[in-house]
């Protein structure tokens, strides 16, 4: 098993003794999530072609009107950041509407110059809005400056997957070791360093993975309602991560309930009036409802007509099967552009993280044995990325009329965390060499992604 309780402290040598005593992998995690944010930002010079565009709309217009409407059309401002900086691999050269006459002429602009981020609460843009205020004042672009709270959020995701590590006892080395990873990733490439709704991606699993610890226990679960409801306000895509989370809470209590059971089919019941799988259903339905609520008032205080994001084929059977597993591999490699996956570090990066990401996960439920926590963790978190990709595009086709066909790849990232924590604890606790070759590979992994191309 993955513990730290193999070697007596006088038997660790002085690497174990720091990274086990002086909490030097949480300030190597933090450090090392603001260095990305540090190298990377001030290379941006366009803007992402994931839809980067609309969400500095709605950054540089949370402070004044609080959210955007359905209907409504974009701010000269965004339009300008457009036009001057150009659309990072679509549209990478500055264009005619750096001009503010140009700006203004809503036919030049996609969608007829119509937001299409009047889907998310403004919860993610009113944080970052606040984090990245004392930069403006000392100076920073706008838009800079929302960019560098990309750091923040992989900072604290990165200490969230750690904790939760260690929580599930797997030694300081390795939690640090996948953290690093997750930080020298594409998704927190693409995500973390720029504005981006997918910047809470990471953070949702690290955050949905550490609370679970607790409610297994059968504590802290007012703290997983409100968590659970918190990431899918952040964005309704980090439902992915409440159901690995809910679904390990309710495999642990399924498998207490089967080994306690008095008859052949009582743990059924005792499955469902356990706490912890009562906490797991509520959580559901509070972070469905708050969705829902959100959606009711997007269409109360709507403008105008929602965007046309074009005609697709009617969700069937085809199209979900299809669908699932999207999530497994496709999760790790950010929004799959060539350019940042498949040249010099990018191949590092790329590799390093998918492989460990996806041998962690079926690794793990090859050889941890059943009943087990580590095995209930493998199962929740195969189990949410076979169904999340599915049941995401159900959702949106559902409340929107649209889905999309296939849907990203990065809508599961949040489950990335997950995965690494498989990794994690597939390392055996007993023998230091596994965990020391895997804090290599993350340190390459993380040094290779500061030298990622910039644009």
């Amino acid at each position: 098993m993955s513990t730290d309780t193999a070697m007596t402290p006088r038997r660790r040598g002085f690497r174990e003794r720091v990274f086990s005593r002086a909490s030097i992998g949480p300030i190597l995690l933090v450090l090392a999530a603001l260095l990305v944010g540090i190298v990377q930002v001030p290379g941006h010079k366009g803007v992402s072609p994931v839809d980067e565009y609309v969400y500095i709309d709605y950054f540089a217009k949370v402070a004044t009107q609080g959210t955007v409407h359905r209907g409504e059309q974009t701010g000269t401002f965004a339009r300008q950041e457009l036009g001057c900086r150009g659309l990072r691999l679509l549209q990478p050269a500055p264009d005619a509407r750096c001009e503010l006459k140009n700006a203004e002429n809503k036919e030049l602009f996609p969608f007829h110059g119509a937001t299409s981020a009047y889907i998310y609460t403004p919860l993610y843009f009113a944080i970052t809005r606040v984090l990245a205020e004392p930069l403006v004042w000392a100076g920073v672009g706008l838009v800079d400056a929302g960019r560098f709270v990309g750091a923040i959020w992989l900072a604290a995701a990165a200490l969230l997957l750690y904790l939760a590590l260690r929580r599930l006892r797997v030694h300081p080395v390795t939690a640090t070791a996948v953290g690093l990873l997750m930080i020298g990733s594409l998704p927190a490439y693409w995500s973390n360093t720029y504005i981006s709704t997918d910047a809470t991606a990471l953070f949702a699993g690290g955050l949905m993975l550490y609370l679970a610890t607790f409610v297994v226990e059968r504590r802290a679960r007012v703290l997983f309602v409100v968590g659970a409801a918190f990431v899918t306000l952040l964005k309704v895509q980090n439902l992915a991560a409440v159901a690995a989370a809910v679904l390990y809470i309710v495999l642990r209590a399924g498998i207490a309930a089967y080994r306690e059971r008095g008859s052949r089919w009582g743990w059924v019941g005792a499955l469902f009036r356990d706490s912890r799988t009562i906490t797991s259903i509520v959580a559901v339905l509070v972070a469905v409802i708050a969705q829902v609520a959100w959606l009711a008032y997007s269409t109360a205080t709507a403008v105008g007509p929602a965007p046309d994001m074009g005609k697709v084929r009617p969700l069937g059977i085809t199209s979900i099967i299809l669908q699932s597993g999207l999530f497994i591999d496709g999760a790790t490699k950010g929004v799959g552009d060539i350019t940042t996956f498949l040249k010099g570090p990018g191949l590092i990066v790329n590799y390093a993280v998918s492989w460990i990401a996806v041998a962690g996960v079926i690794g793990l439920l090859i050889v941890a044995r059943w009943g087990r926590k580590r095995n209930a963790i493998a199962l929740a978190t195969f189990a949410a990325a076979v169904v999340s990709a599915p049941l995401l595009s159900a959702v949106t086709y559902v409340t929107l009329g649209t889905y999309p066909d296939p849907p990203p790849a990065r809508y599961g990232i949040s489950l990335v965390p997950l995965f690494l924590a498989c990794a994690a604890l597939l390392v055996p606790g007993r023998r230091p060499v596994p965990r020391w070759i895997l804090l290599g590979v993350g340190a390459v992994t993380f040094l290779a992604s500061l030298f990622l191309p910039q644009g």
